[in-house]
């Protein structure tokens, strides 16, 4: 419930009316994610991975203090916490400065480290530079026409007509963990859906639209594979293109993913009722977001699925067995969100009291 309450938030609190109602319900709270926002969080504590605290750059190249986790060999990375929109204030998105290079530099921590595989959740990106500075970050160099260094951000997508490698490309296991299956290019593609939220003007995305063409022009000539149609190549800003193309990466659809890792299906099996959430649920979530493939796990099972929104789509409804908002009076979305825990607690104080009698 971006803005207001995260996974760990929101099962406390459904626990916590459940609980006042009656102390015979048994509770298990399995905070789940889906490639967004605290992926790295919610895998990190599943796992029991050890948080490291590094610098690095953000997406304006400004140093700043960002964290990954390590358990064993793997690293747990969050794009967001060095190359996120949360890293920088509204007026400062803009799409042609911005630049992935933080995130490289959390990959080679990691690898420093002796990591050998990396998970990396990407949602959250405020940038579209085709993981051009991640991959700079990673000792990677770009050149234009006339021989001229290029640092890497969207701007110069469309400049680049080198790319340099350095001398050994490190041999590692990385999952691009998304929570969308948009392709890199067209109507549905990095630079039309996503650009705008990051700070692009119409006339930007047409631009990062050629620039991210020519990129992958680049990078498929440089690997021998055609990249630009992967599935789910488009999120952020086209990062999982030079991870694939050097590295072998594999992008994987991230509820999917991150539910394997936390055994979720055992814990359907025990349970006699799933509640899921999300801020808004619509249509949209039906689309593999992680509330609906909580559900298509529970109905697996047999098991009933209710899913408890701040907003409500009944075009969601076909996805689970019950569908509800826990706003019970008109309110402004400033003061809903501000108020989310308490309208929770509330909300399923009294949906424990409708089970007991059922």
């Amino acid at each position: 419930m971006k803005g207001s309450m995260d996974a760990f938030q929101f099962a406390d609190t459904v626990e916590q009316g459940f609980k006042r109602c009656s102390s015979s319900f048994e509770i298990r709270k399995v905070p789940v994610a889906d490639g967004g926002d605290h992926t790295g969080k919610i895998l990190s504590k599943a796992l029991g991975a050890k948080k490291v605290t590094v610098s690095v750059s953000d997406p304006l190249g400004r140093g700043i203090q960002s964290e990954f986790s390590i358990v064993g060999k793997t690293a747990i990375i969050e794009m967001a916490d060095a190359s996120g929109i949360k890293r920088m204030k509204p007026e400062e998105l803009n799409p042609m400065k911005t630049s992935s290079y933080g995130t490289g530099q959390l990959i080679e921590h990691a690898i420093d480290r002796g990591c050998n595989e990396i998970f990396l959740g990407v949602g959250g990106s405020a940038t579209v530079d085709g993981g051009s500075g991640m991959l700079e970050a990673l000792g990677f160099k770009y050149y234009d026409s006339e021989g001229n260094r290029l640092s890497g951000n969207g701007a110069n997508l469309e400049k680049i007509t080198k790319i340099n490698k350095p001398e050994v490309v490190k041999e590692i296991t990385i999952w691009v963990i998304s929570d969308v299956n948009n392709p890199l290019l067209g109507k549905n593609g990095a630079a039309e859906v996503f650009a705008p939220q990051k700070g692009a003007s119409s006339e930007m995305v047409e631009k990062l639209e050629v620039g991210l063409k020519n990129w992958a022009l680049l990078l498929e000539e440089e690997s021998g594979r055609k990249l630009a149609d992967l599935t789910g190549a488009g999120a952020a800003g086209g990062i999982a293109l030079p991870l694939a193309a050097y590295f072998d990466a594999e992008i994987v659809p991230g509820a999917d993913f991150i539910l394997k890792k936390l055994d979720f299906e055992e814990h359907v099996k025990w349970a006699d009722l799933v509640i899921t959430g999300e801020g808004k649920i619509d249509t949209q979530t039906l689309g593999d977001k992680a509330p609906v493939v909580v559900a298509r796990i529970a109905r697996k099972h047999e098991k009933p699925v209710i899913a408890i929104g701040g907003s409500v789509d009944k075009g969601a409804s076909e996805g689970f067995d019950a569908l509800f908002s826990f706003i019970n009076r008109p309110l402004t979305l400033q003061t809903s969100m501000k108020e989310s825990e308490k309208l929770l607690a509330e909300f399923s104080y009294e949906l424990a009291r409708l089970i007991l009698v059922i």
